[in-house]
């Protein structure tokens, strides 16, 4: 599916009746890959800034859904370690033997 630019900001009636905030964009080649521009209007709209993680879902008539990763929870491990830049973990799976009382796991 083709997308053409269009310059202004225009509006469309969405299932609950009201009127949602809709703009078109160019699919441009960005390396080995495919990227659009998101007008700023847009961006200002959902409360976007540089460097937010965007979660995408495919429906299946092709509509893409597009939504703001919100940030981690305070108190949580993904809190905790949200600013963690160093390589993964290495893990393995040990054996320790038959249960030595009322274990469950």
């Amino acid at each position: 599916m083709l997308v053409k630019y269009i310059h202004n900001v225009y509006t469309k009636k969405n299932i609950a009746g009201g009127y949602i905030m809709a703009e078109t964009a160019i699919v441009s080649k960005w390396g080995n890959s495919r990227g659009i521009r998101l007008p700023s209007e847009i961006l200002q709209k959902a409360n976007i800034n540089l460097n937010d993680k965007l979660f995408l879902e495919v429906e299946k008539d092709g509509c893409i859904i597009l939504s703001k990763v919100s940030a981690p929870q305070k108190g949580t491990l993904e809190y905790l370690f949200k600013d963690y830049q160093e390589p993964p973990f290495k893990t393995e799976m040990m054996e320790l033997g038959e249960p030595m009382g009322n274990e469950k796991w």
